[in-house]
């Protein structure tokens, strides 16, 4: 069986009219990659391209991995060989989108602003535009939309709403537009299926995810999409049903919340979402058929409330829920290079998951422990000795193994910003250092001793600083 492989695509040749071609820019980045397990270390450079799309307030659009990390950005337009020096404004790493700006207004000059459009069903024509790697000409290609449903986006492992279409999307379209027959922008092209295990099946962005962004900047932040930690489940199980004396179609179970949340309860029936009626197996009618309740959630961005209708203790109660991101312990960093402090010739560092993904560890075992462990309830941030360190006499006999960081002399450390505080104010005879996931070991250090030591470290190794923040 071939094995199913989605990647990112960084596009795609048909006549495009004017008024796209005008629109459709290709997007230059250079970017700077981290290696989270040596965090002391310069950063690699590496230079993308992508394709953007010009739209309303002189932005264009593109995707957030063809920006993500940029040191330097620059725009040009077809078959045009003057670059011109773009910001980066905004980015939704959870959508995948990013809002660039030329500072040179010249560049706006003779372009028009594609618009979006949510009209859009399964079967109608769809046209994708781009820039294929080492190419100036606006490339494109011609499909129908094949299927509106959620799913995974790569870029950030998160399922929202997409469009599946069977239009060829190639290396350098990452960014471009889908457009329909009126030139309107359907959606963002996003990642395609490898071919090696289907051809032509492309994913783009829809334009009612886009939208949501669009209303999220408008107060200057970044604000993203729903997606806490509270879970629900479908009621197939006619007992069930009966049990929590239900509709036959409607109604589906609260089985877990979010820590701090206080709008629901465990056992909550959820009736309705912004007054739509929500199915036994999670679905809900919409403009694109049957899609999941959380589609309802993607509309407004986090911090706005939606209306939602739920039958607790045998009453039916009306909730305003605020839109909220999970809390999460374990983060995965974008747009900043790792953290990390020096100690004794150990590398003390957040526990990310850029860290977990190069060690090729589970993130979700972590955020159980710190989750249910007593002895990690208090952290904010997980706060880790990393496995490498620098050898020296100062650290005879420590042999450090991401071991998760608990307190130093007796106070608990609640996220990296409070350890590094913990370490530097210490003025004890010793610095001691325990862990969550080890009993009775800890790592004793005399204090003058040991801060003095970073210079010798420093010199045998060289290094340049033994932080960064």
């Amino acid at each position: 069986m071939k094995t199913l492989l989605l990647t990112l695509i960084l596009g795609i040749s048909l006549t495009a009219s004017t008024l796209v071609e005008k629109s459709t820019v290709k997007v230059y980045t250079s970017i700077a990659i981290s290696d989270y397990t040596q965090p002391w270390q310069t950063p690699t450079r590496s230079q993308f391209s992508g394709s953007g799309i010009i739209i309303k307030d002189e932005y264009i659009i593109t995707n957030a991995h063809v920006v993500s990390g940029s040191k330097f950005t620059q725009v040009s337009k077809e078959n045009s060989s003057k670059r011109y020096t773009a910001s980066v404004e905004y980015i939704s790493h959870q959508a995948d989108l990013a809002l660039l700006k030329v500072k040179n207004k010249n560049f706006y000059n003779d372009t028009t602003p594609l618009v979006f459009t949510e009209d859009i069903s399964t079967g109608d024509n769809v046209t994708v535009l781009g820039f294929p790697l080492g190419g100036s000409n606006l490339s494109t290609t011609k499909g129908v939309v094949s299927r509106i449903e959620s799913c995974r986006y790569v870029w950030s492992a998160e399922y929202l709403p997409c469009i599946q279409i069977d239009a060829a999307i190639n290396s350098g379209n990452s960014g471009g537009a889908a457009i329909d027959n009126n030139d309107n922008i359907i959606g963002i092209v996003m990642q395609s299926y490898s071919k090696r295990s289907a051809d032509n099946i492309g994913y783009i962005i829809p334009s009612v995810i886009v939208k949501t962004f669009l209303e999220d900047i408008k107060d200057g932040i970044v604000d993203g999409y729903e997606n806490s930690n509270t879970r629900i489940s479908e009621i197939s199980n006619p007992v069930l049903k009966e049990y929590y004396d239900i509709s036959d179609k409607y109604g589906i179970l609260i089985n877990s919340i979010q820590k701090g949340e206080d709008a629901f309860k465990v056992g909550d029936i959820v009736l309705e979402v912004e007054g739509v009626k929500v199915f036994n197996d999670g679905k809900i009618n919409t403009k694109y058929g049957l899609q999941n309740v959380n589609y309802l959630e993607y509309l407004k961005p986090v911090g706005q409330t939606i209306n939602i209708k739920v039958k607790r203790d045998g009453k039916i109660k009306d909730i305003v829920y605020t839109l909220k991101r999970k809390k999460e312990v374990i983060k995965f960093e974008r747009e900043q290079e790792p953290r990390y402090i020096i100690f004794g010739g150990l590398v003390f560092s957040p526990l990310t998951q850029n860290y977990l993904n190069k060690k090729k560890y589970s993130k979700s075992l972590f955020e159980v422990y710190y989750e249910f462990n007593d002895k990690a309830k208090h952290a904010k941030e997980a706060v880790i000795v990393q496995g490498e360190k620098f050898d020296h006499n100062i650290n005879e006999g420590y042999k450090p193994y991401n071991y998760l960081i608990h307190s130093v002399n007796g106070t608990k450390v609640i996220d990296f910003k409070h350890f590094v505080k913990l370490i530097d104010e210490s003025k004890d005879k010793y610095t001691i250092i325990d862990f969550i996931d080890l009993k009775g070991t800890k790592y004793v250090f005399k204090t003058k001793e040991t801060k003095e030591s970073f210079e010798e470290i420093k010199n045998i190794y060289g290094l340049t600083t033994d932080r960064r923040m």
